[in-house]
């Protein structure tokens, strides 16, 4: 994963200044706690990203796919035919808010999470090999804290917007500071038709997250039952968390439209988050943060081969630090999936 800082630049640049980067697919995400009736720890995040998938339409796409493909590790795939696509993530944000947000119930330190925030772009690059192997390597670059994340002005007019008290944060936040990380992942696909286009599958997973934001090792797996499977790589969710890299693999032979409900989980040891550990050049607030992480997921997905689809997921998360007020978190991931 050797990648130089120039040539991230380079490549960004050249996506925002080009007119001719015209992408195939917009993707959006949008996650939120309020299905679990909560507004603590992961609140709320949102990804805009736009999908280069056809680089014979999209000739500057293709050549960034090339230009920061080094960072994709492929070793060991099958035969077949291959696939790739480049993803720009244009703008994404999560919140990270303590358990206690009011004055009327004091925070303590060393026990209740500091607010945060994390607002970042970046790229994410896949390549899908035989219908069997997916590999993508990500890089997200941007900024922490609760002020440069824009996440206090994001939290406090929401709760503004909906006529509820805005969050007393009073101090009680992580420094500002820049963050990045770089992501490898990979995806098997074993399945089987039942025909008529529907069938089961499964897909197991390993990856690997570093920088100053998440340092983490993952390994997990989705089953899947439905329609046209072999069209897509099951839900996309935020990081930390289960990601198919927002692939869409056309097939000729399956029906145009297809569907599943899945269910799966993924296990992480983390060695770093930044919005557990407290800042990364500075002292500041933090907690003892858990090692061992776990994510239970279920949801289901429509799409189409051409592109357009969503998806909706509710993931479980264990507990994240030893001062946690419950053994696990809940919330929601909706993403849609429109082509141009």
């Amino acid at each position: 994963m050797r990648l130089g800082w120039t040539r991230i630049a380079v490549v960004a640049a050249a996506l925002l200044a080009s007119s001719q980067a015209l992408a195939q697919r917009a993707v959006f995400n949008w996650e939120n706690d309020a299905i679990g009736d909560t507004d603590r720890d992961y609140s709320d995040g949102f990804r805009l990203s736009f999908v280069f998938d056809d680089f014979s339409r999209d000739i500057l796409a293709g050549k960034a796919f090339d230009f920061v493909s080094p960072g994709l590790i492929t070793f060991g795939a099958p035969g077949g035919p291959v696939k790739q696509q480049f993803e720009w993530i244009a703008l994404a944000q999560s919140i990270y808010t303590p358990d206690h947000t009011t004055v009327r119930t004091p925070r303590i330190p060393g026990v209740d999470r500091p607010f945060g925030g994390w607002l970042y772009t970046g790229f994410n690059v896949a390549q899908e090999t035989g219908r069997r192997q997916l590999d993508s390597f990500e890089f997200q670059v941007g900024a922490v804290g609760g002020s440069a994340s824009l996440a206090n002005a994001v939290q406090s007019s929401f709760h503004r917007l909906l006529s509820q008290t805005a969050p007393f944060i009073n101090g009680y936040e992580l420094h500002n500071e820049p963050g990045f990380l770089l992501a490898w992942d990979r995806r098997w696909k074993f399945g089987t038709e039942f025909g008529g286009g529907y069938g089961v599958d499964f897909i197991p997973s390993i990856g690997f997250t570093g920088g100053n934001v998440f340092t983490y090792g993952e390994v997990g797996a989705i089953a899947r039952i439905g329609r046209s499977l072999s069209t897509t790589w099951g839900p996309t969710v935020m990081r930390p968390g289960i990601t198919g890299a927002n692939f869409i693999s056309p097939n000729p032979d399956a029906p145009f439209w297809g569907f599943d409900l899945f269910a799966g989980a993924q296990a992480r040891g983390v060695a770093r988050n930044i919005f557990l550990d407290g800042n990364t050049f500075q002292d500041s607030l933090s907690v003892t943060r858990e090692v061992f992480v776990y994510d239970l997921i279920a949801g289901a997905e429509l799409f189409s081969q051409s592109g357009f689809g969503a998806t909706a997921t509710v993931i479980r998360r264990s507990r994240e630090y030893t001062t946690q007020p419950k053994s696990s978190s809940l919330y929601g991931s909706l993403a849609l999936s429109a082509r141009f």
